[in-house]
């Protein structure tokens, strides 16, 4: 067989394989994007933390959550976590926070935890929105006193509300700048723009904040590169930090301890 043949067949061969991989990837991406675990046991009483459980109705669909108050003059966290956990699963971020005497909202999105509904970009923006309504109109509590947090996935989550809602602060810990961009670090042979359908577009979102901004990621990070919160960075309003730090992407941050705790004190001026 000629030369042009085997050319011919390589070149057919490779085209059946880049295709097949990138129709594999827009199947798929929701489930790798959307890692939504079994709910866990642990409460709060667990971590020696009294909370009352709340539901939030979203058009019948139970929306589950956790109150966990704090002292009258601190701020509240609104608190957004990342894909793979459930609020069962927040007690080291809870327990890191406690010191400031802050109180934290943690909520699962739909499909998460016990949270009815199906797990998705627009179905997670729109719990937030709910939860932050529920705050503000149940609660009582004023929008300049919610620091909305978002840790990884949640981060997403976090500045799609913050642009929509003036709050008292964000914080953003190992996040993106958007879902696609991260997707070209894991597979930059692949067109994954035009095959992306999930967004949680960080960047975008960055000029219609108008919020003080605390960034911290791990140089280290394994999961989601450091070079995206630089980049959020360098995009976002002022004030703003940019607070490197090392560990791994899961619990990087509350590894800090008592640095971290000071570093957030600072920042936003919390307690005496």
């Amino acid at each position: 067989m000629s030369e042009k043949y085997w050319l011919a067949i390589v070149v057919v061969g490779g085209g059946f394989v880049y295709g097949a991989a990138c129709l594999y990837l827009y199947l798929t991406q929701h489930r790798k994007v959307f890692l939504v675990p079994k709910t866990g046991k642990e409460t709060p009483v667990d971590w020696g933390l009294a909370y009352e459980p709340v539901t939030i109705d979203n058009h019948g669909k139970p929306l589950q959550a956790w109150w966990i108050p704090g002292l009258k003059d601190r701020p509240v966290v609104l608190f957004c976590h990342g894909n793979g956990v459930t609020m069962h699963h927040l007690s080291k971020h809870v327990l890191f926070l406690r010191p400031l005497g802050i109180g934290i909202f943690l909520f699962d999105y739909q499909g998460y935890g016990d949270s009815e509904g199906k797990a998705g970009e627009a179905n997670s923006c729109a719990d937030a929105a709910l939860v932050w309504q529920y705050l503000v109109t149940q609660r009582g509590i004023k929008g300049e006193n919610i620091l909305i947090y978002g840790h990884s996935l949640g981060g997403g989550v976090a500045t799609w509300l913050a642009a929509r809602h003036r709050c008292g602060g964000v914080i953003l810990e190992g996040t993106f700048t958007s879902i696609p961009d991260l997707a070209t670090d894991y597979y930059p042979w692949l067109p994954v723009r035009k095959l992306a359908r999930i967004d949680f577009n960080n960047l975008a979102n960055m000029k219609n904040i108008q919020a003080p901004l605390f960034i911290t990621h791990s140089t280290e990070d394994e999961i989601i590169p450091f070079h995206h919160s630089e980049h959020l960075f360098a995009n976002a309003p002022f004030p703003k930090q940019l607070w490197p730090i090392r560990g791994r992407h899961a619990d990087a941050f509350v590894q800090t301890s008592t640095e971290g705790l000071g570093a957030l004190r600072d920042f936003f001026k919390i307690g005496p």
